[in-house]
């Protein structure tokens, strides 16, 4: 995405008008909201909308531009999505000021090919909380699992890159980011062993409470 400044177009939406029929022509309705300012009801070509979101993410900075005014930098706050095929139903974007900071999760992305023998790289952390000015966010992180070569090394949250002037991780007090881990190399059987174990567990805690069921009907049918 890099420096590129990025113009959304959007229409004001009349709170009158009815959101199904706006979804039927092809649009979604939303709204842009914060910095203690009104919010403003907004609707937007559903297909443009797709383009920008897999462009952006949630971290991207955007100016969005209703009608003729003038355009605003937020963030994309919130998808509503159909929980079957992903249809978008609203979106929120989130004002924002370009001097203060704000926290966003970012994704971590992994790239590389594991090139060790019966091994399997499993990825722990899916993203990290990031503290940045709107235009500083990175859209993402980016791990090369290639550079793992033993059994049990590990890829921590000290390991990521980036501008530590103008990016910073969040953080608990007592966390050491050598301690979180991201990614383990582990030999196939080991991770075959856990998820089976977890199977095993899983099937035994489904027994015991279908036994239980069974023990408080036959108790109730004796008192009766």
């Amino acid at each position: 995405m890099g420096n590129k400044k990025i113009v959304f177009h959007t229409k004001a939406r009349d709170k009158k008008t009815k959101m199904n029929s706006l979804r039927v022509g092809g649009f979604i309705p939303g709204n842009v909201y914060g910095l203690s300012k009104e919010s403003e009801s907004i609707f937007c070509e559903a297909n443009a909308f797709k383009k920008l979101y897999e462009e952006v993410g949630d971290t991207g900075l955007i100016y969005v531009k209703i009608d003729d005014a003038k355009e605003q930098p937020v963030l994309i706050d919130e998808v509503s999505e159909m929980s079957v095929g992903n249809r978008v139903l609203h979106v929120a974007f989130k004002r924002v000021n370009l001097n203060v900071a704000v926290s966003a999760d970012v994704p971590i992305e992994l790239v590389g090919e594991n090139e060790v023998r019966d091994t399997i790289v499993t990825q722990v952390k899916q993203d990290v909380e990031v503290e940045a000015l709107p235009q500083n966010l990175p859209e993402k992180f980016e791990i090369d699992i290639s550079t793992l070569t033993e059994v049990g090394q590990t890829i921590t949250l000290a390991d990521l890159k980036f501008d530590t002037s103008k990016i910073t991780l969040v953080l608990g007090e007592d966390v050491d980011p050598e301690s979180e881990t991201i990614v383990v190399l582990q030999h196939v059987a080991v991770q075959e062993e856990e998820e089976t174990e977890e199977t095993a567990a899983s099937e035994e805690a489904t027994t015991e409470k279908a036994a239980e069921s069974t023990e408080e009907a036959k108790s109730e049918e004796a008192s009766e």
